[in-house]
Protein backbone atom coordinates (compact mmCIF):
# COMPACT_ATOMS: atom_id res chain seq x y z
CA UNK A 1 0.00 0.00 0.00
CA UNK A 2 1.29 3.46 -0.92
CA UNK A 3 2.33 5.77 1.90
CA UNK A 4 1.66 8.99 -0.03
CA UNK A 5 -1.85 10.12 0.82
CA UNK A 6 -4.27 12.52 -0.81
CA UNK A 7 -4.20 16.10 0.47
CA UNK A 8 -7.80 17.10 1.21
CA UNK A 9 -6.80 20.78 1.52
CA UNK A 10 -5.80 21.21 -2.12
CA UNK A 11 -7.05 24.28 -3.96
CA UNK A 12 -4.56 24.32 -6.86
CA UNK A 13 -2.83 21.47 -8.68
CA UNK A 14 -0.04 22.14 -11.17
CA UNK A 15 0.26 19.18 -13.49
CA UNK A 16 2.42 18.03 -16.37
CA UNK A 17 0.60 16.19 -19.17
CA UNK A 18 2.82 13.72 -21.07
CA UNK A 19 3.27 10.48 -19.16
CA UNK A 20 1.73 12.12 -16.10
CA UNK A 21 -1.91 12.41 -17.16
CA UNK A 22 -1.76 10.64 -20.53
CA UNK A 23 0.68 8.63 -22.59
CA UNK A 24 2.60 10.47 -25.32
CA UNK A 25 0.38 11.62 -28.20
CA UNK A 26 -2.50 9.62 -26.73
CA UNK A 27 -5.76 10.72 -25.13
CA UNK A 28 -6.24 10.40 -21.39
CA UNK A 29 -8.23 7.34 -20.45
CA UNK A 30 -11.91 7.47 -19.54
CA UNK A 31 -11.01 6.50 -15.97
CA UNK A 32 -8.45 9.30 -15.69
CA UNK A 33 -10.90 11.92 -16.93
CA UNK A 34 -13.53 10.78 -14.46
CA UNK A 35 -11.06 11.07 -11.59
CA UNK A 36 -10.03 14.55 -12.75
CA UNK A 37 -13.69 15.54 -12.85
CA UNK A 38 -14.03 14.51 -9.21
CA UNK A 39 -11.10 16.76 -8.33
CA UNK A 40 -12.57 19.71 -10.25
CA UNK A 41 -16.01 19.15 -8.73
CA UNK A 42 -14.37 19.56 -5.32
CA UNK A 43 -13.62 23.16 -6.36
CA UNK A 44 -9.94 22.45 -6.91
CA UNK A 45 -8.26 24.16 -9.86
CA UNK A 46 -6.03 22.14 -12.19
CA UNK A 47 -3.37 24.05 -14.12
CA UNK A 48 -2.02 21.81 -16.88
CA UNK A 49 1.39 23.07 -17.90
CA UNK A 50 3.14 21.28 -20.72
CA UNK A 51 5.40 21.43 -23.72
CA UNK A 52 2.47 20.25 -25.83
CA UNK A 53 0.19 22.58 -27.80
CA UNK A 54 -3.15 23.92 -26.62
CA UNK A 55 -4.96 21.76 -29.18
CA UNK A 56 -3.18 18.66 -27.92
CA UNK A 57 -4.30 19.28 -24.34
CA UNK A 58 -7.84 19.91 -25.53
CA UNK A 59 -8.38 16.74 -27.56
CA UNK A 60 -6.46 14.57 -25.13
CA UNK A 61 -7.92 15.86 -21.86
CA UNK A 62 -10.19 18.88 -21.56
CA UNK A 63 -12.60 17.94 -24.36
CA UNK A 64 -13.35 14.83 -22.29
CA UNK A 65 -14.12 16.86 -19.15
CA UNK A 66 -17.68 18.02 -18.49
CA UNK A 67 -18.09 21.57 -19.90
CA UNK A 68 -19.39 22.97 -16.61
CA UNK A 69 -16.18 21.89 -14.85
CA UNK A 70 -13.71 23.34 -17.36
CA UNK A 71 -13.88 26.82 -15.84
CA UNK A 72 -11.63 25.42 -13.09
CA UNK A 73 -8.92 24.52 -15.63
CA UNK A 74 -5.94 26.52 -16.86
CA UNK A 75 -3.62 25.44 -19.67
CA UNK A 76 -0.05 26.66 -20.02
CA UNK A 77 1.04 25.23 -23.36
CA UNK A 78 4.35 25.16 -25.21
CA UNK A 79 6.31 25.29 -21.95
CA UNK A 80 4.38 28.30 -20.70
CA UNK A 81 4.52 30.54 -23.77
CA UNK A 82 0.79 31.15 -23.35
CA UNK A 83 -1.80 30.54 -20.63
CA UNK A 84 -5.43 29.88 -21.55
CA UNK A 85 -8.64 29.41 -19.60
CA UNK A 86 -12.29 28.52 -20.22
CA UNK A 87 -15.54 30.46 -19.97
CA UNK A 88 -18.58 29.33 -17.98
CA UNK A 89 -19.92 27.40 -20.98
CA UNK A 90 -16.75 25.33 -21.07
CA UNK A 91 -15.46 26.98 -24.25
CA UNK A 92 -11.84 28.02 -24.55
CA UNK A 93 -11.50 31.78 -24.05
CA UNK A 94 -11.24 34.02 -27.10
CA UNK A 95 -7.71 35.03 -26.13
CA UNK A 96 -5.07 33.82 -23.68
CA UNK A 97 -4.49 35.40 -20.29
CA UNK A 98 -1.02 36.13 -21.59
CA UNK A 99 1.10 35.33 -24.63
CA UNK A 100 4.84 35.74 -25.05
CA UNK A 101 4.84 34.24 -28.55
CA UNK A 102 2.98 37.12 -30.15
CA UNK A 103 4.93 39.71 -28.18
CA UNK A 104 8.48 38.45 -28.76
CA UNK A 105 8.79 37.23 -32.37
CA UNK A 106 8.26 39.06 -35.65
CA UNK A 107 6.97 37.16 -38.70
CA UNK A 108 10.42 37.20 -40.34
CA UNK A 109 11.90 35.63 -37.22
CA UNK A 110 9.24 32.92 -37.14
CA UNK A 111 10.04 32.10 -40.78
CA UNK A 112 13.81 32.00 -40.16
CA UNK A 113 13.28 29.74 -37.14
CA UNK A 114 11.55 27.16 -39.32
CA UNK A 115 14.19 27.47 -42.03
CA UNK A 116 16.82 26.55 -39.43
CA UNK A 117 14.86 23.45 -38.39
CA UNK A 118 14.66 22.36 -42.04
CA UNK A 119 18.40 22.99 -42.42
CA UNK A 120 19.15 20.80 -39.40
CA UNK A 121 17.02 18.00 -40.81
CA UNK A 122 19.02 18.11 -44.04
CA UNK A 123 22.43 18.37 -42.37
CA UNK A 124 21.84 15.40 -40.08
CA UNK A 125 19.90 13.47 -42.74
CA UNK A 126 16.94 13.14 -40.40
CA UNK A 127 13.72 11.62 -41.66
CA UNK A 128 10.77 13.55 -40.18
CA UNK A 129 7.33 12.06 -39.59
CA UNK A 130 4.18 13.60 -38.09
CA UNK A 131 3.60 13.09 -34.37
CA UNK A 132 1.72 9.93 -33.41
CA UNK A 133 1.65 7.37 -30.57
CA UNK A 134 5.13 5.96 -30.02
CA UNK A 135 4.13 2.34 -30.61
CA UNK A 136 2.63 3.24 -34.00
CA UNK A 137 5.74 5.20 -34.94
CA UNK A 138 8.07 2.35 -34.01
CA UNK A 139 5.97 -0.10 -36.01
CA UNK A 140 6.43 2.17 -39.01
CA UNK A 141 10.16 2.98 -38.74
CA UNK A 142 11.62 0.22 -36.59
CA UNK A 143 14.84 1.21 -34.80
CA UNK A 144 16.03 3.72 -37.39
CA UNK A 145 17.81 6.42 -35.31
CA UNK A 146 17.39 9.04 -38.05
CA UNK A 147 13.61 8.67 -38.17
CA UNK A 148 12.11 11.38 -35.96
CA UNK A 149 8.77 12.96 -35.21
CA UNK A 150 8.49 16.69 -35.85
CA UNK A 151 5.67 18.84 -34.50
CA UNK A 152 5.31 22.58 -35.03
CA UNK A 153 3.22 23.87 -32.13
CA UNK A 154 3.52 27.55 -33.00
CA UNK A 155 5.34 28.92 -29.95
CA UNK A 156 7.41 25.72 -29.81
CA UNK A 157 8.83 23.23 -32.27
CA UNK A 158 9.54 19.74 -30.97
CA UNK A 159 11.74 17.04 -32.48
CA UNK A 160 11.26 13.58 -30.99
CA UNK A 161 14.51 11.63 -31.47
CA UNK A 162 12.85 8.40 -30.42
CA UNK A 163 15.49 5.91 -31.57
CA UNK A 164 18.52 8.16 -31.21
CA UNK A 165 18.91 9.10 -27.55
CA UNK A 166 20.74 5.91 -26.51
CA UNK A 167 22.79 4.69 -29.46
CA UNK A 168 25.18 1.77 -29.55
CA UNK A 169 28.82 2.40 -30.57
CA UNK A 170 28.02 0.56 -33.80
CA UNK A 171 25.14 2.90 -34.60
CA UNK A 172 27.31 5.93 -33.89
CA UNK A 173 29.94 4.62 -36.28
CA UNK A 174 27.36 4.08 -39.02
CA UNK A 175 26.03 7.62 -38.61
CA UNK A 176 29.54 9.08 -38.89
CA UNK A 177 28.67 11.71 -36.29
CA UNK A 178 30.81 12.44 -33.25
CA UNK A 179 28.42 11.97 -30.33
CA UNK A 180 29.65 12.63 -26.77
CA UNK A 181 28.66 10.38 -23.88
CA UNK A 182 25.93 12.08 -21.83
CA UNK A 183 24.99 10.44 -18.52
CA UNK A 184 26.39 7.21 -19.93
CA UNK A 185 24.42 7.41 -23.20
CA UNK A 186 25.39 8.18 -26.78
CA UNK A 187 22.67 10.76 -27.35
CA UNK A 188 22.19 12.04 -30.91
CA UNK A 189 20.30 15.01 -29.50
CA UNK A 190 23.50 16.59 -28.17
CA UNK A 191 25.22 17.38 -31.50
CA UNK A 192 21.84 18.36 -32.96
CA UNK A 193 21.22 20.84 -30.15
CA UNK A 194 24.73 22.27 -30.43
CA UNK A 195 24.29 22.90 -34.15
CA UNK A 196 20.79 24.34 -33.75
CA UNK A 197 22.03 26.69 -31.04
CA UNK A 198 24.84 27.87 -33.32
CA UNK A 199 22.42 28.67 -36.14
CA UNK A 200 19.94 30.38 -33.83
CA UNK A 201 22.65 32.60 -32.40
CA UNK A 202 23.94 33.49 -35.86
CA UNK A 203 20.42 34.63 -36.76
CA UNK A 204 20.00 36.40 -33.41
CA UNK A 205 16.76 34.56 -32.67
CA UNK A 206 15.42 34.47 -29.09
CA UNK A 207 14.93 30.71 -29.23
CA UNK A 208 16.46 28.16 -26.90
CA UNK A 209 16.96 24.45 -27.77
CA UNK A 210 16.43 22.19 -24.76
CA UNK A 211 16.49 18.51 -23.95
CA UNK A 212 12.98 17.48 -22.98
CA UNK A 213 11.31 14.31 -21.83
CA UNK A 214 13.18 11.10 -22.51
CA UNK A 215 14.02 11.67 -26.18
CA UNK A 216 12.80 15.11 -27.26
CA UNK A 217 14.34 18.40 -28.26
CA UNK A 218 12.15 21.43 -27.58
CA UNK A 219 12.84 24.68 -29.41
CA UNK A 220 11.13 27.28 -27.25
CA UNK A 221 11.23 31.00 -26.61
CA UNK A 222 14.11 32.14 -24.44
CA UNK A 223 13.01 33.05 -20.95
CA UNK A 224 9.89 30.92 -21.22
CA UNK A 225 9.49 28.03 -18.81
CA UNK A 226 6.95 26.38 -16.59
CA UNK A 227 8.28 28.62 -13.82
CA UNK A 228 7.46 31.75 -15.83
CA UNK A 229 3.85 30.77 -16.44
CA UNK A 230 3.18 29.69 -12.86
CA UNK A 231 4.62 32.85 -11.34
CA UNK A 232 2.56 34.96 -13.71
CA UNK A 233 -0.66 33.22 -12.70
CA UNK A 234 0.04 33.26 -8.97
CA UNK A 235 0.82 36.97 -9.06
CA UNK A 236 -2.24 37.87 -11.15
CA UNK A 237 -5.37 38.32 -9.05
CA UNK A 238 -7.52 38.72 -12.16
CA UNK A 239 -6.56 35.28 -13.47
CA UNK A 240 -6.93 33.70 -10.04
CA UNK A 241 -10.38 35.25 -9.67
CA UNK A 242 -11.40 33.82 -13.06
CA UNK A 243 -10.87 30.30 -11.71
CA UNK A 244 -12.28 31.01 -8.26
CA UNK A 245 -9.02 31.48 -6.35
CA UNK A 246 -7.44 34.30 -4.40
CA UNK A 247 -3.76 34.75 -3.63
CA UNK A 248 -4.51 35.34 0.03
CA UNK A 249 -5.77 31.80 0.55
CA UNK A 250 -3.14 29.96 -1.48
CA UNK A 251 -0.83 28.60 1.19
CA UNK A 252 1.82 25.92 0.52
CA UNK A 253 -0.48 23.26 1.97
CA UNK A 254 -3.14 24.20 -0.61
CA UNK A 255 -0.91 23.60 -3.65
CA UNK A 256 0.54 20.43 -5.17
CA UNK A 257 2.65 19.57 -8.22
CA UNK A 258 2.27 16.43 -10.34
CA UNK A 259 4.91 15.39 -12.85
CA UNK A 260 7.31 12.68 -13.91
CA UNK A 261 10.65 14.38 -14.62
CA UNK A 262 12.21 16.21 -11.67
CA UNK A 263 15.83 15.06 -12.00
CA UNK A 264 18.20 18.02 -12.26
CA UNK A 265 20.93 15.74 -13.58
CA UNK A 266 18.77 14.49 -16.44
CA UNK A 267 17.25 17.83 -17.36
CA UNK A 268 13.77 17.14 -16.01
CA UNK A 269 11.55 20.12 -16.78
CA UNK A 270 8.88 19.38 -14.17
CA UNK A 271 11.24 20.68 -11.51
CA UNK A 272 10.59 24.14 -12.93
CA UNK A 273 7.06 23.92 -11.54
CA UNK A 274 8.47 23.31 -8.08
CA UNK A 275 10.91 26.20 -8.48
CA UNK A 276 8.01 28.62 -8.91
CA UNK A 277 6.64 27.73 -5.48
CA UNK A 278 7.60 27.68 -1.83
CA UNK A 279 9.98 24.81 -1.10
CA UNK A 280 7.52 23.16 1.28
CA UNK A 281 4.90 22.62 -1.46
CA UNK A 282 4.64 18.90 -2.16
CA UNK A 283 5.64 17.75 -5.63
CA UNK A 284 4.97 14.15 -6.64
CA UNK A 285 6.86 12.42 -9.42
CA UNK A 286 5.13 9.40 -10.89
CA UNK A 287 8.32 8.15 -12.52
CA UNK A 288 10.82 5.98 -10.64
CA UNK A 289 13.44 8.68 -10.14
CA UNK A 290 16.44 9.01 -7.85
CA UNK A 291 15.68 11.51 -5.04
CA UNK A 292 19.38 12.37 -4.88
CA UNK A 293 18.94 14.08 -8.26
CA UNK A 294 16.13 16.38 -7.09
CA UNK A 295 16.35 20.08 -6.21
CA UNK A 296 17.93 20.42 -2.81
CA UNK A 297 15.55 21.48 -0.06
CA UNK A 298 12.33 21.01 -2.06
CA UNK A 299 9.55 18.68 -0.94
CA UNK A 300 9.66 16.33 -3.95
CA UNK A 301 8.53 12.75 -3.35
CA UNK A 302 8.44 9.64 -5.52
CA UNK A 303 5.05 7.93 -5.83
CA UNK A 304 5.39 4.61 -4.04
CA UNK A 305 2.40 2.74 -5.42
CA UNK A 306 2.40 -0.33 -7.64
CA UNK A 307 2.11 1.61 -10.90
CA UNK A 308 3.96 4.54 -12.41
CA UNK A 309 3.65 7.44 -14.87
CA UNK A 310 0.03 8.14 -15.90
CA UNK A 311 -1.05 4.79 -14.50
CA UNK A 312 0.56 5.79 -11.22
CA UNK A 313 -1.39 9.05 -11.11
CA UNK A 314 -4.60 7.14 -11.75
CA UNK A 315 -3.70 4.78 -8.92
CA UNK A 316 -3.08 7.79 -6.66
CA UNK A 317 -6.38 9.44 -7.59
CA UNK A 318 -8.28 6.20 -7.13
CA UNK A 319 -6.83 5.76 -3.64
CA UNK A 320 -8.60 8.79 -2.18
Amino acid sequence: MAHIKWNANLKLILSDVDETVADLYTAATFEMCKELEKVLAHRTVIFFITGQSIKSVQWRITDKIKPELRKKILIGHCSGAEVWGFDRRGQINAKPFYSLYKNILFEKQKKRWREIVNQIIKEFKLQPYPAEPIADFKTKVGNNPLAIMREDRGPQITLEIINGYDLTPGQEKELEINIPHTHGNLDLRIPIIERIDQLLQESNLPISPRLAGVFAIDLALKGVSKTTAIKYILDNEEVLKAVGLTKKYLKPENIEVWGDKFSVKRGGTDRHMSEALAKQVRSITFREENPEEFLEGYHIVVWDGQKHLHEGLLEFLSSR
